[in-house]
């Protein structure tokens, strides 16, 4: 210590943190202790972790190269007079000592052990672990590469929170990963991060209640917890008067009004008495408090070196050096930036190959490093202040990924779209010599084709007729056939429905043999002398059987055994008369009812029934046979007219067969006469738009050729030029336009010296920017100066909000004409209603311009700069103040600066594109021209505006015109000369290049 603070005196500048005394020893004492007994067991473990912590208490502070070697030097002389070890001074720089109890994931803190992490890549993986694990737990996702330089904060932090009553003061310039590491490492060591959200109104009033949070979660809840605190979060100085007494004591004076010291004091009396203090001391239970506070209550505290602030805090705020551990962030090294650059690029395509994505990594660190030493130039020149951040250094990297891509899509399309009108005139002037032989060898075809038409249509006409008269002699006998067919269907349904009478009456006789069985007539036949209605039955069905009608007859046909068969296969059909005559009286009889033969006997009547049913079907079948016969002749005589019908028929069939086969030969004939017709009319009007066409894209041949290869050019040089591009969007926007060339032509010249292909005459511009969209931001009022008009390009490719350098108010002329049809909301930071007038912006998706910005911006607006959406319940939404407020990415924000040479934090770098609009001296004689015109002859710059806008019309239609022909060409299909819309808008096109363009100058 005593070597330290005789080289290091207290001085006032730069290095008034250095001041070593009997704390920062006792720091080293308490990070010691740190370590387990049991596993520092050796001399070279105890000399590594008396190293570490030596490092850590006096080294970490040290703001440059210079002083943390000599720091090193110190220490490899005491390891060797001290501890017999010989350690080079180097070698704590290339392989640096690093303790941490965080090696093993999801320990308890009394199961964690402070070890010493020699492995780096087993430390890497772990640390990758525990930023994944954060990443799944919190809603906005935190990206790190863990260099070197970033494994040695992050360990640092973690070792400093995890300390009793340990608190740390980062000093870094804006965008250096210091909040991000704490958040990391507060989650390495199972802390709670706490940070205040700064809206407007914010006041000293809000602040204690925000202490008052963390007192109630450190001191009553006993939860480890972390303050972590910015130097861009102070809106008043008071608030480091409090955190200064916080590190120093733990005490706020006035925290508590007299009813919420007294809930404190209830809530905070069980963990008192625990510790042996009686309920009744309320200054003992109230310093029990006040000690858990400090016990638990870890306080980060973020602030940037830049300017004279942090100089003035230490002096005005002794506690916030005396009570931390400092741990000062350099620049990042160019091993951290080659890291930081192969890690982006490692994992995504971007279309070049293994070397040239080497070579952009090494290019990305090049790029930093060049701008890092102009704006050392550019202070020293012109005593304006350009900082270069980490952030800076990421946003090249992700502008570059998200601008290659989508410029060598849009190169290639372009370049296929002008390539494929260029083959389709070339296709065409090859069609053109063809379809002349073709045109002149399809006239004699048509000639013959008409002839051999001709002669067919003849011999139709004839085989016609002939087929006509047969026609009419087949539908002469048709008509006779149809009429013998109705004659013979009469006849059949006439004989047909006096059978179905007859049917009826043969089922009934069936039916009633049906119920007989052989007893039944053995029954009848027992009798000796049978009943009268018995004899009578029974000579009925004698007379029907052919038998004598007496009872020795009878008996004998009920004696067959075939009886019952008999009168089942009776033929029926065949009766003869004479013995219906016979049958006939007992029919008549009136007692011959089934009825009353039923009285005598059931036998009987069965065989009653079946005798009149024989003879009702007789009688009808009677009637039926000569009608049967009648249709049998109509029948034959049918069959002989259809069969006359048939042979004329199939003599009509084979004329009609040869007619139409002649009419098919004649209907194609035709189609193959009218399809060459249509061939040499199509043929002549292709002859007719190819002339027109080689008319309208004769002069456009050789320029189409030279655009191919133009582009062809920048597809291959889009790496590097897209490269540059973002570099110029990422840094250049502060510096003037000789000092942007400068940087432009160094960049060149190490894009050549790296291998990536890049284009001699790079411009911005060209690269970002198409000629009609600077012609719309000239007529929205930017100057056309070459400066200007770059800083319109970085005023619309930033990802980025822009903050214009503005004096002369040219970015807010512009900035107004371009945005007021869109509704733009012009406010100063000044006015009351400025974060509503911006929530009403944001959610309905309008501009809004902040004039006359100082050289500090409301911390309020912070989650607009940064852009801090993150989606909720599918919507998309951005915390602004105390209130959450749906985000239209419509929204626009600018802010324009009257400040002439404002000194801009790195604090305000990382979080807005700013750009340096100060009038050129081109841009300044322009807008003299302009007011002396318009002071003297106003009818000149009215005719000279009108010109203008005319001017601009038209080249724009021409480019309409022109991008219309090519996709018509791109999307046309088959032959170009059949699109009758793309031909007329080609001659469109020629007519109107060769109109003149109205000009006009102005002397």
């Amino acid at each position: 210590s005593s070597g330290i603070n005789a080289e290091w005196p207290l001085r006032p500048g730069a290095k008034a943190h250095y001041i070593f005394n009997l704390r920062d020893l006792s720091k080293l004492v308490q990070g010691v202790l740190q370590a387990d007994v049991g596993y520092i067991r050796d001399p070279v473990s105890m000399f590594r972790l008396f190293c570490h912590e030596s490092l850590r208490v006096f080294h970490d502070r040290l703001i440059d190269n210079t002083d943390k070697r000599y720091f090193c030097d110190i220490l490899s002389q005491m390891a060797s007079k001290h501890f017999n070890q010989d350690y080079a001074a180097e070698t704590f720089e290339k392989k640096p000592i690093i303790f941490g109890d965080y090696m093993k994931i999801g320990a308890e803190a009394k199961n964690r052990l402070y070890e010493d992490i020699k492995d780096m890549d087993k430390l890497k993986k772990i640390l990758t672990d525990y930023l994944d694990d954060y990443n799944m737990s919190c809603p906005k996702e935190m990206k790190l590469v863990f260099f070197l330089d970033a494994v040695q904060h992050v360990s640092r932090i973690a070792r400093m929170v995890r300390q009793p009553r340990g608190n740390a003061l980062l000093v870094g310039v804006g965008g250096c990963g210091k909040q991000s590491l704490t958040r990391l490492a507060c989650h390495m060591s199972g802390y709670k991060c706490i940070q205040i959200e700064l809206t407007r109104g914010y006041n000293y009033d809000s602040f204690h209640e925000d202490l008052k949070l963390l007192y109630q979660s450190a001191g009553v809840e006993g939860n480890n917890t972390v303050f972590l605190f910015t130097d861009t979060q102070i809106v008043v100085e008071e608030f480091l008067e409090d955190i200064n007494n916080i590190l120093n004591s733990g005490e706020i004076s006035n925290l508590y009004p007299a009813d919420e010291f007294e809930a404190v004091i209830n809530a905070v009396r069980p963990k008192a008495k625990e510790a042996g203090i009686s309920e009744s001391d309320r200054d003992g239970i109230y310093d029990h408090f006040i000690n858990r506070v400090r016990e638990n209550l870890h306080i980060v505290l973020c602030m940037s070196p830049v300017g004279d602030s942090f100089r003035a805090r230490c002096r005005m705020f002794p506690s916030i050096v005396n009570c931390c551990t400092i741990d000062w962030f350099t620049q990042w090294p160019k091993e951290a930036l080659l890291s930081v650059s192969n890690t982006f690029f490692a994992d995504v395509d971007i279309g070049v190959s293994d070397e040239i994505k080497g070579a952009l990594s090494v290019f990305c660190e090049v790029i930093h490093t060049s701008v890092s030493n102009m704006s050392d130039r550019f202070f020293a020149e012109l005593r304006r202040h350009v900082y270069t951040t980490p952030t800076s250094y990421l946003e090249l990297i992700n502008l570059y990924l998200s601008m290659l891509n989508a410029k060598r899509k849009q190169l290639c399309s372009s370049r296929d779209r002008v390539a494929n009108g260029l083959k389709k005139l070339l296709e065409t002037n090859d069609l053109v010599a063809n379809m002349e032989v073709e045109l002149t060898a399809l006239g004699p075809e048509l000639k013959k084709k008409s002839e051999d038409t001709d002669t067919l249509m003849a011999t139709l006409e004839k085989d016609q007729t002939e087929a006509d008269k047969v026609r009419a002699v087949v539908s002469e006998e048709e008509a006779i056939a149809k009429e013998k067919a109705d004659e013979t269907e009469a006849i059949a349904e006439d004989a047909q429905r006096d059978l179905d009478e007859a049917l009826p009456l043969l089922y009934a006789a069936n039916k009633a043999l049906d119920s007989l069985d052989k007893s039944d007539i053995a029954e009848v036949r027992v009798f000796a002398n049978p009943p009268e209605m018995v004899m009578t039955v029974m000579e009925a069905v004698c007379i029907l059987l052919g038998s004598k009608p007496e009872w020795a007859g009878a008996k004998s046909l009920l004696g067959d055994s075939t009886f019952l068969t008999r009168l089942v296969n009776y033929d029926k059909d065949n009766i003869p008369e004479r013995t219906l005559r016979n049958l006939k009286k007992y029919i008549d009889n009136p007692k011959f009812v089934p009825d009353i033969v039923e009285k005598t006997s059931r036998a009987c009547k069965s065989l009653c029934l079946w005798v009149r049913a024989i003879d009702s079907y007789a009688h009808v079948f009677r009637t039926v046979e000569p009608k049967r016969a009648k249709l049998n002749a109509a029948q034959e005589e049918l069959a002989v007219v259809q069969s006359e019908l048939a042979k004329k028929q199939a003599s009509l069939q084979e004329v009609e067969d040869k007619i139409k086969l002649l009419q098919d030969t004649f209907d194609s004939s035709v189609r193959e006469k009218e399809s060459l017709q249509r061939n040499i009319a199509l043929t002549a009007a292709r002859l007719k738009r190819a002339g027109k066409l080689v008319t309208a894209l004769g002069d456009e041949q050789v320029r189409w050729a030279e655009t191919v290869e133009i582009f062809q050019k920048e597809i291959d040089n889009v790496a590097g030029n897209v490269f540059i591009a973002s570099a110029c969007v990422a840094y250049y926007g502060p510096f003037t336009s000789h000092y942007r060339a400068l940087l432009v032509s160094e960049w060149i010249t190490s894009c050549k010296e790296l291998g990536i292909p890049v284009s001699d005459d790079f411009s911005l511009v060209n690269t970002l920017a198409d000629p009609f969209e600077i012609r719309q931001w000239n007529l929205e009022g930017l100057p056309r100066d070459a400066v200007s008009t770059e800083n319109a390009v970085l005023v619309t490719k930033g990802r980025r909000w822009p903050l214009m350098i503005d004096p002369q108010d040219q970015a807010n002329r512009w900035i107004v004409g371009r945005e007021r049809q869109n509704g733009l909301k012009v406010v100063k930071l000044t006015d009351k209603n400025l974060l509503r007038t911006l929530e009403n912006a944001i959610r309905i998706g309008l501009p809004v311009l902040i004039e006359e910005v100082g050289e500090s911006l409301d911390p309020a607006l912070e989650p607009i700069l940064l852009k801090q959406t993150f989606v909720q319940a599918g919507r998309l939404l951005i915390r602004l103040g105390d209130s959450d407020v749906d985000y239209d990415k419509n929204f626009r924000f600018y802010m324009t600066s009257k400040l002439s040479n404002p000194h801009y934090m790195p604090e305000i770098f990382i979080k807005v594109t700013i750009i340096n609009f100060t009038v050129t001296i081109l841009g300044l004689e322009d807008q003299l021209l302009a007011d002396v015109v318009r002071l003297e002859r106003p009818d000149l710059e009215e005719q000279r505006n009108a010109l203008i806008m005319k001017i601009n019309a038209d080249k724009q239609r021409l480019k309409d015109i022109e991008d219309k022909i090519l996709k018509m060409l791109f999307h046309s299909e088959g032959n170009i000369l059949d699109d009758e819309e793309l031909i007329e808008t080609l001659n469109d096109s020629k007519v109107m290049s060769k109109e003149k363009v109205p000009t006009a100058t102005l002397r």
